[in-house]
């Protein structure tokens, strides 16, 4: 496998987000959140649905900001409180 030396592989969930599936808490309505996102909203309920947040190379990476891009560093880091 080849990788783009410009980016690490620690980071393609961020630049190429991908959907998962999570269980709505309220009505058990299964609920699309992409991989750069931290929640979503249940279509059936309107409920909030947060996926757990997990360390990745944004956590640690002194290039993180530059690699996954400013807007989805910031959102990420966020999330993180």
């Amino acid at each position: 496998m080849i990788f783009d030396k410009t980016f690490c592989p620690g980071s393609k969930s961020f630049r190429e987000p991908m959907p998962e599936d999570y269980t709505c808490q309220q009505c058990g309505y299964e609920v699309e959140i992409w991989t750069h996102e931290l929640r979503g909203t249940c279509p059936k309920c309107g409920a909030s649905v947060f996926k757990e947040r997990t360390p990745s190379c944004i956590d640690w990476c002194q290039h993180a900001k530059e690699c996954v891009g400013e807007e989805t560093f910031d959102r990420l880091m966020e999330g993180k409180e």
